[in-house]
């Protein structure tokens, strides 16, 4: 649950709201959303935030990864100008102009997060700054020295950028978390799961529980590859979120045709009047969880635990204390901010981090990086003064799924 308060610590930067629209962020200009998960959008349902956005007096915008520009118009209760709303292209620099006292233009790059489908990183440019804020995300250290804009690019050398700071998801900043399966092992511990059961009887049926809204696609794409048939899914979910992604064809469906397996709950069904998910004895609940797999209920009872009749899989979409160490390690940033700071202190965090591990610079290093890579655009971008987006059809045109799961 992100506690980030939707600014950034730079003064100079204050034109910026990140992954909050709540009242103290209506003096901001420039909005970015890493996500569509809710704990990321607090105060975007408000009339107040929706009056302020959509006066065509203001200069606001809001930008995010081309699938959550997706979902926030299909969605029936947030009404955005739809010409405010900005899709930008993941992994190219896009030169933003902002309103500001301080900045002409901003160079913002998204970069994909791996937490759930068009969720990214920002990393943000602007005179001395170069901040990096991951927002939720799953990505492990190799692939990160994948990701060029965070790279000098020297030949030989592929060492990271000077990140002046780094905001980052500290959602399993303990040692108690110190370490969690891949998702493609979480996936494998799921599907012997539903096998298992399904095996038993013709008449079992799994019913998936979902940790939120989105977020636990790459399972429910393996489990359908697993047993070649489509996961029923709820139709609302399915004609806001699931019909926008291409990966997800043939893999869901909100037709019910006595699928044995569900990832919908007796709620939603009921809306959709279908009688799916009545739970009863033929029906297994299986959660997937990361919450519940501390270090101690790993060592002793491995990555699949039974609890209350409800059978949870280990599956984090958050790093684990040990990736987090070693990505803090590799960008060595400048300075270092927490997202997520829950029953813990700052210093907790920091020292839970940072031991025997990293330390702040206390300068900045001199480092001969490419200028030409830091700005320059690819042969794709388009750029106009104000920063409209592409008059392009998003329901013709369906985005990619920004996540790609590359473990």
């Amino acid at each position: 649950m992100s506690t980030f308060g939707g600014k950034l610590e730079e003064k100079e930067l204050s034109f910026i709201g990140i992954d909050s629209f709540e009242s103290h962020l209506l003096s901001c200009s420039t909005f970015m959303l890493s996500h569509f998960h809710k704990d990321h959008m607090r105060g975007i349902q408000d009339h107040s935030f929706q009056v302020a956005f959509n006066n065509t007096k203001n200069n606001m915008m809001l930008y995010a990864s081309p699938l959550t520009i997706t979902f926030l118009k299909r969605n029936k209760t947030i009404h955005l100008r739809e010409d405010k709303l900005v899709s930008l292209e993941i992994g190219f620099p896009n030169l933003l102009k902002v309103h500001s006292d301080n900045f002409e233009y901003i160079c913002v790059t998204l970069l994909p997060a791996g937490h759930c489908p068009g969720s990214v990183m920002f990393l943000i440019e602007a005179g001395a700054h170069r901040i990096l804020y991951t927002g939720d995300f799953r990505i492990q250290l190799q692939d990160l020295k994948l990701f060029k804009p965070l790279l000098i690019d020297k030949e030989g050398n592929d060492d990271p950028k000077n990140i002046s700071a780094l905001y980052l998801d500290t959602t399993f900043a303990s040692k108690n978390y110190y370490e969690f399966p891949m998702r493609k092992e979480s996936s494998a511990n799921l599907i012997k799961v539903v096998e298992e059961w399904l095996n038993q009887d013709p008449n079992n049926k799994i019913c998936l529980w979902m940790p939120g809204y989105v977020g636990i696609e790459y399972a429910i794409v393996e489990v359908a590859k697993y047993f070649k048939c489509p996961i029923h899914v709820h139709k609302q979910k399915y004609d806001e979120l699931y019909s926008s992604i291409a990966e997800l064809d043939n893999y869901v469906t909100p037709v019910y045709t006595n699928n044995r397996i569900h990832a919908c709950s007796k709620n939603e069904c009921d809306t959709d009047n279908v009688n799916c998910m009545q739970l009863n004895k033929n029906v297994k609940c299986v959660q997937l969880n990361a919450l519940a797999f501390t270090k101690d209920v790993i060592s002793t009872g491995g990555h699949v635990i039974v609890k209350n009749n409800i059978t949870r899989v280990c599956y984090s979409s958050h790093p684990s204390c040990k990736e987090l160490r070693e990505i803090v390690r590799f960008l060595n940033p400048e300075k270092l901010y927490f997202n997520v700071i829950v029953n813990q202190t700052y210093k907790e965090i920091y020292d839970i981090l940072t031991e025997n591990n990293w330390t702040p610079r206390a300068v900045k290093e001199v480092v001969q990086e490419n200028p030409k890579v830091v700005l320059k655009l690819s042969n794709r971008f388009k750029f106009n003064h104000n920063v409209q987006n592409k008059t392009e059809d998003t329901f013709n045109k369906r985005p990619r799924l920004e996540s790609p799961e590359r473990e």
